[in-house]
């Protein structure tokens, strides 16, 4: 009896341990889209309240193809302690600025369309039927890069 609990003693574990044994994320991370990862990076990185400098290079790699350019330069002046990040950030920001500006402009008409009261009230749950309606009520066509009334 006394050998039962000895064992039993031994093989207790701390809160964390037993964390750590069924921690998910691992498995997770491999069947998710890089958008859904970040968050959870971010969650664990608040959860160990230290700044972790494998962490940091896990999130410049995933978001470094991304848009977020300004952050993945910050991350990267992390990583590499400098001040200033190379200007290879400064001019994919600029890319990106210039092509939120060109899908804005593709985009106003529908944008304008759909702040307006009396095109909403039109509209129905059917896509084909608004795409035809507001072609024909609002001259509005989708070219065939880009969906009106998205998938």
């Amino acid at each position: 009896m006394a050998d039962n609990a000895k064992t039993a003693a031994a093989q207790a574990k701390t809160p964390e341990e037993i964390s750590q044994e069924n921690n998910l994320l691992p498995k997770l991370i491999k069947n998710l889209d890089r958008h859904l990862i970040f968050p959870l990076l971010q969650f664990v990185a608040e959860q160990e309240d230290e700044d972790d400098v494998e962490m940091t290079k896990a999130k410049y790699e995933l978001l470094k193809s991304t848009n977020m350019t300004d952050y993945v330069a910050s991350l990267h002046t992390e990583i590499h302690d400098v001040q200033e990040a190379p200007k290879e950030f400064a001019q994919k920001r600029q890319e990106v600025l210039e092509r939120l500006e060109l899908f804005e402009q593709e985009t106003a008409k529908i944008t304008d369309l759909l702040s307006r009261e009396d095109v909403i009230t039109n509209l129905r749950a059917d896509k084909v039927a608004n795409l035809e309606y507001l072609k024909k009520d609002h001259d509005v066509c989708a070219s065939p890069h880009q969906s009106v009334m998205g998938p």
